[in-house]
């Protein structure tokens, strides 16, 4: 074997152990940062701010809706309005009650 060829297989031996090293570190870190964005984004949904909330996690737009704060608004407004067309109801009885 001769003086090139033993460089240039050294040297492909020191890049396969560099890529060995370094890669899984590069990938270690990746998911590091990705299940530190998703613990951001976990926490940023356990906060029950509003019915509705937009916030940005990691670069990303996240949106955050309460289902029990919408639950209590939507039967809020379904309680609105079968009081309101229950008295105007009422009302249009006691109209055709008197005319009679």
């Amino acid at each position: 074997m001769s003086t090139l060829e033993s460089a240039i297989a050294f040297s492909l031996i020191l890049i396969m152990l560099t890529f060995m090293i370094t890669g899984p570190e590069a990938i270690a870190l990746d998911s590091f940062e990705c299940a530190r964005d998703g613990g951001n984004e976990l926490f940023f949904m356990e906060c029950d701010r509003e019915v509705a909330h937009k916030n940005i996690v990691g670069g990303a737009v996240c949106y955050d809706a309460s289902p029990e704060k919408l639950s209590t608004f939507l039967s809020g407004i379904s309680d609105n309005f079968r009081i309101i067309y229950g008295s105007v109801f009422d009302l249009s009885q006691e109209v055709d009650d008197e005319e009679d």
